[in-house]
């Protein structure tokens, strides 16, 4: 028999951290004149599950490359510290479903997120000892179905599944080659037929019966 493990994104499947998010990231376009824009939830959301040089490529667009690597660095700083300060709730459920879960399964966490988000969600919501391992964009500049695999492959994985909230998710679990499981409580849509859990509590019973 092979081994299975459950692999979660973060934003929309865990917690949603897009208020606070946004407002770490308009202080710093407020810092700088040649940034022609504010940053709202709206604009955040638009861009939630995209790889980092994608967003900063989407908010700084007619700023130049350089500049615009450096303006993304003090966002995805500033943003690590207000997020700190200021501790998003993850969902209702969520640190139950680790604690449950965690005793039948081995738990991994994957994102499109910058280096350092994966830690600090875990230590502000306290689920770091229910997790193996995580890998995210931002350590390795792969894209989210690249470390769905790479995380499979470092633990020996034989099945595995992804749980996500958004379209692209879905699409990075196939070109992994792993099982997509829906979380339809979040941010995204998606009209595939896949496994859906409308709720945390759901999802934690889906994965408790064995029924995978």
């Amino acid at each position: 028999m092979g081994k299975s493990g459950i692999i979660f994104d973060v934003d929309g499947t865990l917690w949603d951290s897009s208020y606070e998010v946004a407002r770490s990231w308009d202080q710093i376009f407020k810092k700088h004149e040649d940034v022609k824009r504010g940053c709202s939830r709206d604009d955040i959301m638009s861009v939630m599950g995209k790889p980092m040089n994608v967003i900063a490529e989407i908010f700084f667009k007619d700023i130049p490359k350089e500049r615009r690597e450096a303006y993304l660095k003090e966002c995805e700083d500033n943003e690590l510290g207000y997020l700190r300060e200021h501790q998003p709730k993850a969902f209702d459920g969520v640190k139950n479903m680790f604690e449950r879960l965690s005793q039948k399964y081995p738990l991994f966490i994957v994102s499109n997120c910058q280096s350092g988000y994966i830690e600090l969600f875990m230590e502000i919501c306290g689920l770091e000892e229910y997790v193996t391992d995580i890998e995210c964009f931002g350590n390795n500049k792969k894209a989210k179905g690249d470390n769905i695999r790479l995380i499979a492959k470092r633990n020996g994985l034989d099945k595995y599944y992804y749980v996500g909230d958004i379209y692209t998710d879905y699409t990075a679990t196939v070109e992994a080659g792993g099982i997509f499981v829906y979380a339809a409580y979040g941010f995204g849509e998606v009209n595939e037929d896949v496994l859906r859990a409308d709720s945390v509590e759901e999802l934690t019973k889906m994965f408790e019966s064995g029924d995978m």
